[in-house]
């Protein structure tokens, strides 16, 4: 099966790592010292880092995901875990990411 034009598939090895993380992370936020945060590819497909209902009406089930901070193809999602069953993800695209990033480690940084 090929994927459409402009789309990347994900391997079941990719999924296998995302989902790897996510619960390592999830695991991780049982400890309330700690704010564990994922980072794990954008599917393009289905959403494989969420809960989000299958099916056509999903949010995350669309070819055209997009970043957080602008109208760029989200390529990674940053999952932040404010404990074992709350978690907040954003979509990144490359550029926006590592910004993604130093945000969520300042909110949690000035929280403590």
């Amino acid at each position: 099966m090929s994927a459409p034009e402009g789309n990347s598939m994900t391997s079941p090895l990719d999924t296998f790592l995302s989902d790897q993380a996510l619960a390592a992370a999830r695991d991780a936020a049982t400890d309330p010292s700690l704010i564990p945060v994922a980072v794990t590819a954008a599917n393009g497909e289905q959403c494989t880092w969420c809960d989000c209902p299958d099916g056509p009406d999903s949010p995350h089930n669309r070819r055209d995901y997009r970043c957080d901070g602008c109208p760029e193809k989200a390529e990674s999602v940053v999952s932040l875990f404010a404990g074992p069953y709350l978690r907040y993800d954003y979509p990144a695209c490359e550029r926006h990411r590592m910004d993604i990033l130093a945000a969520v480690a300042q909110f949690v940084g000035g929280q403590r």
